[in-house]
């Protein structure tokens, strides 16, 4: 109890001060100041200027989100959002009382109110300059406004201004009056318009345009969910319907309004393939997609740099994360590859093996088609299946298998592509293109290839001849590369809170105490993860013996046996919750020493460790060590595979943990906790202690590349 008596005071005391400082807010009279303004009166302008010095501090909130806010800030607050006043007028963000009385006293006469937009101003709108442009609208983004158009007009912001009989009765007016109504409902500190996507799309309906105007940093934007569309570009809209109005007709035949003077950018069909990345139908985006990654570069880069900013629009499920970076690079790709006659679309050999690849296959399964392809692939074959793995990026069991498949083939066929213009060529373009995309995995380390690769290499890449500064930049990268030696960024301090050695457990008090001690369900099954993640090897059945007891349904961690994989390495095991498996486990660990239990299951996966005559290969330990901790070609998700499995029977062969924990990790639900320091260091350990009878490849794994980006940032 004394250990609470400070944290409660803590709490006391913070809530004393909330209170303190909301009781201020309450009586503070620059609140009613600011609904003054609201309501057109232009005196609360000069109450308010003693506020634009004052440090105090005012509490307010944000939905539930408790502030703290000095009062100077608060006031100009309250004049932004109630003025348009030019820049060439007064800059509010920077002025102070002094700056803000004499601007007052300056333009005492000149400072007017709009009751229509509910805002002050000194110069009016229609000679205001505005920033705004059109372009036809695509087919499809039109058919799907349209629809809208009866639900639109419905809303009571169109009845209640009337904007909905001046629409009936064919008036422009219209117009105007919607612009007026949107700035008038515009976004405030604490107040948002949750109708500006209707007011957009009306105008759109009624003018049959796309219409951008210039909001935040200066930029165009087409959409309401672009980050850079606010206050600003709906007073764009105001400016220029207040002026031109008038100027548009109504077509019977078209059923819009038209404007004869009104200049608009021709749409054109890669438009229209970018409405239909949202078409509900995975068929339809994906091939929208597919043909967008094809298109005309510069065109795809011009709309995706502008669609990219609507961070609110989601795109269909089927295409890959962040869309439009994708397709600025691989409309990229493309051309080039359309540039220099090389196939980048494959044959219909390929599409099986894709489809196999996406599947769900068991380890066995999967490792053995990889090493198939890896053995049997063309060099002509990889730049398709790349290709395709970036289209289908959603597909995760094709991620990681075409990431193991790239790494092992590129290093094996390293001299090949160095040694052939065309492919260098290409695969140094491929280092450039898919690192922008932005999206973590494999494909950002194609560089990393040439790393350690000496003098020879660097002579082959200066007789690569490009024009291309962004590839001339990279190549000069990937020189300083090739005579860089790979050091593994090893951790000297190998115990950590997620790595040490295992305890010898009262498994039966520890559960008694978590169960009083747990705040909730949710702390309950934390505090038995991570009493699990303590236990040792020995242990490993009066675990699941408590396991099987515990009420434990996966909901914010692993679930309950999660620790026999992450922590002991026992990969190959899909449902440790059916107890025909766990039961099959326990007669298996009963009946072999810890050594056995690995080989078992290692022998069970079907992967390749051993010769012919049972005993350990160390040559194809390393190749494992090497490539088989999967970092997918595009993603996070991690798989270590049968390398944890290895490392243990490394361990208990060897006679030495190589100064690591007994356990692989603690993981107590944790993300990711993969032996890949482990794995580095045991290579070294085969290679110093002259255990591997072949030769092996210097090229770098991809694997390494998230942690040589650390290395090589930090020389």
């Amino acid at each position: 109890m004394k250990k609470l008596i400070p944290i409660i005071f803590l709490l006391f005391l913070n809530l004393f001060n909330c209170q303190f400082l909301n009781e201020q807010y309450s009586k503070s009279k620059i609140y009613s100041l600011k609904d003054s303004l609201e309501k057109g009166n232009r005196n609360a302008f000069y109450e308010i200027v003693p506020f634009l010095d004052s440090h105090k501090k005012l509490a307010e909130f944000l939905g539930y989100h408790y502030l703290e806010t000095e009062e100077h800030i608060l006031a100009k607050r309250a004049i932004i959002e109630n003025s348009i006043f030019l820049p060439k007028e007064i800059v509010i963000d920077s002025i102070s009382s002094k700056q803000f009385s004499e601007f007052l006293k300056k333009n005492n006469i000149k400072i007017k109110y709009s009751q229509e937009i509910q805002a002050f101003y000194i110069t009016s709108i229609d000679k205001r300059k505005e920033f705004v442009e059109f372009r036809e609208l695509p087919k499809s983004k039109f058919e799907k406004l349209i629809i809208r158009k009866s639900e639109i007009l419905k809303k009571d912001w169109v009845k209640n201004k009337n904007i909905a009989l001046l629409i009936q009765k064919n008036n422009p007016e219209s117009l105007l009056r919607i612009c007026e109504e949107f700035y008038r409902d515009r976004d405030k500190f604490n107040k948002y318009n949750r109708d500006k996507d209707e007011m957009y799309d009306l105008l759109r309906i009624l003018i049959r345009k796309d219409i951008g105007s210039i909001g935040r940093h200066k930029s165009l934007s087409w959409d309401t969910k672009s980050y850079n569309f606010d206050n600003n570009s709906i007073l764009n809209l105001l400016i220029y319907f207040s002026k031109n109005y008038k100027n548009f007709t109504w077509n019977d035949s078209e059923n819009y309004f038209i404007n004869q003077t009104l200049k608009s950018e021709k749409t054109d069909s890669i438009s229209d393939l970018f409405e239909d990345l949202h078409n509900d139908n995975e068929a339809i985006a994906l091939e929208s997609f597919v043909k967008l990654s094809q298109s005309n570069p510069e065109r795809v880069s011009k709309l995706a740099g502008e669609k990219d900013k609507n961070f609110l629009e989601r795109t269909n499920d089927s295409i890959p994360m962040f869309p439009f970076r994708f397709l600025i690079q691989l409309s990229l790709f493309t051309e080039y590859c359309k540039q220099n006659n090389i196939d980048f679309l494959g044959n219909q050999r390929l599409d099986p093996i894709i489809e196999k690849l996406s599947s769900k296959l068991s380890f066995s399964e999967r490792r053995k088609l990889e090493s198939e392809l890896i053995d049997n692939l063309k060099i002509e074959d990889i730049t398709p299946l790349e290709y395709w793995t970036l289209i289908y990026q959603k597909k995760l069991n094709l991620q990681e298998s075409v990431s193991r498949i790239l790494d092992i083939y590129y290093t094996k066929n390293w001299s090949k592509i160095l040694n052939d213009n065309q492919q260098l060529k290409l695969y140094l373009k491929k280092s450039l293109l898919f690192s922008r995309i932005g999206i973590n995995g494999n494909l950002n380390y194609y560089a990393y290839k040439f790393m350690g690769n000496g003098s020879q290499a660097v002579e082959i890449l200066n007789n690569i001849k490009t024009e291309n500064p962004d590839l001339e930049n990279q190549i000069t990268r990937i020189k300083k590369l090739c005579l860089q030696k790979l050091e593994y960024p090893i951790d000297d301090k190998k115990i950590s809170n997620a790595n040490f050695n295992s305890q010898k457990i009262n498994i039966k008090d520890e559960v008694d105490k978590i169960r009083i001690i747990s705040k909730d369900e949710d702390d309950f099954r934390y505090n038995i993860l991570t009493l699990f993640s303590k236990i040792g090897y020995s242990q490993i059945p009066e675990a699941i013996k408590f396991a099987d007891k515990i009420k434990f349904e996966k909901v914010s961690f692993r679930d309950k046996y999660s620790f026999l994989e992450r922590d002991f390495g026992f990969f190959n095991i899909e449902n440790w919750n059916s107890e025909e498996i766990r039961k099959d486990f326990l007669s298996i660990y009963q009946s072999h020493t810890e050594k056995q239990l690995y080989e078992y299951y290692l022998d069970k996966a079907g992967v390749d460790y051993k010769n012919n005559d049972g005993r350990i290969n160390y040559d194809k330990i390393y190749e494992i060590l090497k490539f088989n901790i999967i970092y997918p070609y595009t993603g996070s998700n991690i798989k270590e595979n049968e390398v944890g499995a290895i490392i243990k029977i490394l361990e208990l062969n060897e006679k030495t943990r190589l100064g690591y924990p007994d356990k692989l990790c603690n993981s107590a639900g944790i993300y990711i906790c993969t032996p890949t320091d482990r794995a580095w260091e045991w290579q070294k350990y085969l290679n110093d202690n002259k255990l591997l009878k072949q030769e092996h490849s210097y090229i770098v794994s991809f694997n390494y590349g998230y942690y040589l980006d650390k290395v090589v940032q930090n020389r």
